[in-house]
């Protein structure tokens, strides 16, 4: 049974929820009831066909999933033969991916027998597909004696492949469409053998793959070996292939190539160190004995962090490490255009815009120094691996119930998921983070509680999480863990029934506006809220804040300046300020972000009450460590009370002072007012 787009996204939430609902399912998939109600009676069809019962809606709007179901599709595997029916953007892809494996000519019949659809379709997908491959510089042709074929580099059609892999297994049903088109042009389905190869490799080797990009990978290595066959090889500038050839990965590669009985032609054991890379953990013993550039980038990296969100780790070689583990497989992925899904991005940009600023305008210098484009999907990840560092859960007491995740997506991933969930429940403690190899090697009779970012195959109660979790999604699964544990059952009340009842009696201006404000209140109230005391520029930054001094004998003086109208006003207490004049002293001057701008702060336990920030404007700068290297005219105090309430106002702050045009405005202001009109500009800007 395979449906169209939209009711198989409906049939898999609902096999993966507990005690669904409409308002629920509405919720979850954004669609209205007459929508989810039509969609139903397809799956329902369906379902009868198969033998298997029907869904039900009750009067109260609960929705009845039949075990029989939820059994069914949990250990769903459909045959590949079966009658897909493609939505209009997955049939170009399937075109270009048969098209990619052909061993014969291939005609419009071919592709009118493949897709189900008329031969002026066919044309007109074609031409569609063409547009939309056009800035990879391949193309789909056609001539009588070739047929259908690509154009363009093997190595662009190849990224092409990686891209329309990873997005065909974004759909429900998208590892089934990929086996049918496999079996369609002819080859058999390999990737249990596949699979198996690398788990062998990764045992052999000592290595450390992501788990979920595994899946990928396979389905991309189906591909490319019946690509290989064809004899198409890729091609790389011969002083890159000596340096790749040079590579610790050489060994692996030629295992891999040897496996699956194809050549080990040099340029393709290149191409393949490149892809092992994008697909592994960095390994940090290696990098610190080798220097690895990577790893002096990453300590750079978390130092220019740390100074621009102006935070403190407390175990800052430990975030080091964890970031390079991202950071090396990410350059490969980058350099060598390997292509990467990240269906946060979205969620990220709305629920982190501050920190994802802050991150993105830290990689420019990267960029830079590497001659790479760090695109928003890698961004998007540097992103969650700081924002689940700078979470600092409170302290458990007790520990009564014993959790564990499941998560094969990677470290930063991994660290949301653990944060978000000591962040919900104080009654629980994570105490492992495993990978789907892990949790299927072992016992854990020692858990209580199973939360997984993928589903399982186990006959153990577990709950499906993602890495960043709407407020709806937070209150229904606190209600389903307190209901299983604790035998509390909290009956929520949606966003949207409290719109229906007010509608009843009111008259709404901003359904969307009001829907979001309830959605917030939805959680309870040990649920941590990512835009809780977030203050903007403006709210920071006043009459009150803001000096004009012409000379100051000394660095510690000017510190002691910049900070006083946070003294003064009971933000700080002195400990603060001697704090960060200390810091300076024992660190090097840490606080200067660019050309005579510092920004002095220390971390929150050293004496700080409220968030706050001060703006001193010197005419002649004072020299920091009493080095003429380190002048300073522009003095921005912050005080954070956390490691996250600050950052919006920071985020206006850099985006500020990224402006060159800006800053030098800046440097000649010399009236309050003039620095609350530029203020308030950038309080917006976010």
């Amino acid at each position: 049974m395979v449906l169209e787009e939209r009711p198989s996204i409906i049939l898999n939430h609902l096999v993966r929820m507990k005690k669904p609902t409409m308002t629920q399912l509405m919720d979850e998939t954004q669609l209205s009831k007459r929508q989810i109600k039509y969609d139903l009676d397809k799956i329902n069809y369906r379902l009868k066909e198969m033998q298997l019962p029907a869904i039900t809606v009750h009067r109260n709007q609960e929705i009845d999933v039949p075990l029989k179901v939820i059994d069914h599709f949990n250990g769903l595997q459909l045959s590949s033969e079966a009658d897909f029916i493609l939505a209009d953007q997955e049939r170009l892809l399937v075109i270009y991916l048969y098209i990619f494996i052909r061993t014969e000519p291939i005609s419009s019949a071919h592709l009118t027998s493949l897709l189900k659809v008329s031969k002026n379709t066919v044309i007109s997908d074609v031409r569609k597909l063409n547009n939309l491959i056009a800035p990879s510089l391949v193309r789909v042709l056609y001539n009588r004696k070739w047929g259908y074929h690509l154009k363009g580099t093997e190595w662009d059609k190849r990224v092409l492949v990686m891209n329309h892999v990873n997005a065909l297994l974004q759909k429900p049903y998208g590892d089934k469409i990929l086996k049918f088109i496999v079996t369609m042009g002819g080859h058999q389905v390999q990737l249990e053998q596949i699979t198996e190869n690398l788990q062998s490799l990764e045992r052999e080797f000592s290595l450390q793959f992501v788990e979920e990009r595994v899946d990928q990978f396979a389905y991309f290595l189906q591909f490319y070996s019946i690509r290989r066959r064809e004899r198409k090889i890729v091609q790389i500038y011969s002083n890159e292939l000596d340096v790749l050839l040079q590579d610790p990965f050489k060994s692996v590669a030629e295992d891999l190539l040897h496996r699956m009985d194809l050549a080990a032609a040099e340029p393709e054991i290149g191409y393949l160190i490149a892809l092992l890379h994008g697909l592994s953990l960095g390994n940090t013993s290696i990098a610190k004995d080798d220097q690895d550039l990577l790893w002096s980038i990453c300590e750079r990296l978390v130092t220019d962090f740390e100074s621009k969100a102006c935070v403190t780790f407390q175990n800052k070689n430990h975030v080091i490490e964890t970031l390079y583990q991202h950071i090396k497989p990410a350059y490969f992925r980058m350099k060598y255009r390997i292509p990467i899904s990240n269906p946060l991005l979205d969620q990220i940009k709305k629920e982190h815009k501050e920190l994802y600023f802050i991150v993105k305008e830290l990689l420019h210098p990267i960029e830079s120094l590497l001659n790479i484009t760090v695109p928003d999907e890698e961004i998007g990840f540097i992103t969650i691996h700081f924002g689940a560092l700078l979470e600092k859960p409170k302290q458990l007491l007790p520990k009564k119930k014993k959790a564990v995740i499941v998560c094969p997506s990677g470290i930063s991933s991994s660290l949301m998921v653990k944060h978000q969930l000591e962040s919900l429940f104080s009654e629980i403690s994570v105490e492992k983070t495993l990978s789907l190899k892990e949790f299927n090697n072992s016992s854990l009779s020692d858990f209580d509680i199973v939360f997984s970012t993928v589903p399982l195959n186990t006959n153990r109660n577990y709950y499906l999480v993602k890495p960043i979790m709407t407020p709806m999604e937070k209150s229904r699964l606190i209600n389903e863990v307190y209901q299983a544990l604790f035998g509390i059952e909290h009956q929520s009340v949606s966003s949207n029934e409290v719109i229906q009842l007010l509608e009843r009696y009111a008259n709404i201006f901003d359904r969307e506006g009001l829907k979001e404000a309830l959605n917030q209140l939805s959680i309870y109230k040990n649920a941590k809220s990512y835009r809780r005391n977030s203050p903007v520029l403006t709210d920071l930054i006043t009459k009150e804040t803001i000096q004009f001094i012409d000379e100051l004998p000394d660095w510690e003086e000017a510190i002691r300046a910049a900070a006083n109208p946070l003294l003064l006003k009971g933000a700080i207490e002195a400990s603060y300020i001697d704090a960060i004049i200390d810091n300076v002293k024992t660190l090097g001057p840490y606080v200067i972000i660019g050309p005579e701008i510092a920004i002095p702060h220390a971390r929150p336990e050293m004496g700080v009450n409220e968030v706050g920030m001060s703006f001193l404007k010197l005419t002649k700068p004072v020299y920091f460590c009493n080095d003429e290297k380190y002048p300073v005219s522009l003095l921005f105090c912050i005080a954070a009370i956390d490691n996250k309430s600050h950052l919006k106002a920071l985020s206006q702050l850099t985006r500020l002072l990224s402006n060159k045009e800006e800053v030098e405005k800046l440097r000649h202001l010399n009236h309050t007012d003039e620095v609350l009109e530029l203020v308030h500009k950038y309080s917006k800007a976010i």
